[in-house]
């Protein structure tokens, strides 16, 4: 297989956004590491934020410029996007679409709103990607050692001609190029984010380390050994594969280790299993989960709220909290 282009800083120009205006929407995990990284990298960045906004005396505070929303889109020629997908479509609406003037360029951190059609941007604006491949704090813990993480850019909509480009440069700006950044699409992204979420990272990894804690517990097995050999392990072997490969991980383990994990892990990861994922990504492509996700919304969270406390009564959560302090505090 031959990889596609990677691009890395030497493909990048900042000069093409450096005495661009940037306004960032939002000062969550994303908008909070992307300011900063914009800022240390010598552009001139504005939050756009509610008067009445918590965020809005730390991102002073942080040395940014912080104004309402509606003001930000007058007066930036970049406006990145970086609130939650549920609520983005209602400031959209509200305090970007009505201020948006010839040229400008819309930038998304996700593909979500514009994949499903809730925003629609004018004709005459460029709508672009730049989507960091991991949360806002790793970005900017990797940025500040002169590092970064990888990412996927992407061009929706190109009325300057020069889309790709300008979404590069911003890319190198928050460091992704330092790492290197893939050409995608925003469907290609939204879909492979929202299944990587559901079925690896925030689905299937939990799911599993709860589950196999739980089975251990039935079996009388003590509570403290059944949480180190289910949950702390985890990432020795995640940071194995994660450097290089799980060929490398096979080869640092144990051969029982690596006999009992192939067989077992085959015989737990079935096509039953298979077809639960094939059924979640039918759903995502679909719309289906969109339209759930939405109708959950609408209606205030009530089951989200409901699974919330329902989360925290899982045994594995209470022993976790009680030996991660006492771990953290030995060392």
């Amino acid at each position: 297989m031959q990889l596609p282009k990677i691009y890395k800083d030497k493909d990048a120009d900042l000069n093409l956004i450096k005495n661009k205006s940037i306004g960032i929407i939002g000062y969550g995990n994303q908008g909070r590491a992307q300011a900063l990284n914009l800022l240390d990298s010598g552009m001139n960045v504005s939050i756009g934020l509610r008067n009445e906004s918590s965020s809005f005396k730390m991102a002073v505070d942080s040395g940014l410029h912080c104004t309402p929303v509606n003001e930000i889109v007058k007066d930036c020629d970049i406006i990145s996007l970086l609130i939650p997908d549920q609520v983005m479509k209602e400031v959209y609406s509200e305090n970007i679409e009505p201020h948006l003037t010839e040229g400008k360029t819309l930038l998304f951190s996700h593909g979500y709103n514009i994949h499903y059609n809730l925003i629609q941007p004018p004709k005459f604006i460029n709508v672009v990607m730049a989507a960091p491949s991991g949360a806002g704090s790793e970005l900017r813990k990797q940025f500040k050692i002169g590092k970064g993480i990888p990412g996927l850019i992407a061009v929706h909509q190109d009325y300057s001609g020069g889309s790709f480009d300008i979404a590069l440069s911003y890319s190198k700006a928050i460091g992704l190029t330092r790492m290197g950044v893939f050409k995608s699409t925003f469907k290609e992204e939204t879909e492979t984010d929202l299944f990587g979420e559901q079925i690896i990272l925030t689905g299937g990894i939990p799911k599993l380390i709860q589950s196999a804690y739980k089975v251990l517990l039935e079996a009388n097995y003590n509570p403290i050994t059944a949480w180190f050999v289910c949950y702390y392990e985890l990432k020795t072997i995640v940071d194995l594969f994660h450097s290089k490969g799980f060929e490398f991980m096979n080869q640092a383990i144990s051969d029982t280790a690596e006999f009992g994990g192939i067989t077992r892990g085959n015989r737990i990861i079935n096509e039953n299993v298979r077809n639960e994922m094939r059924l979640a990504l039918e759903e995502i492509q679909s719309g289906k989960f969109h339209k759930e996700w939405m109708d959950e919304y609408e209606r205030g969270y009530p089951q989200l709220k409901n699974m919330r406390e329902q989360e925290k009564q899982i045994p594995i959560e209470e022993i976790s909290k009680q030996l991660l302090k006492a771990l953290c505090e030995n060392k």
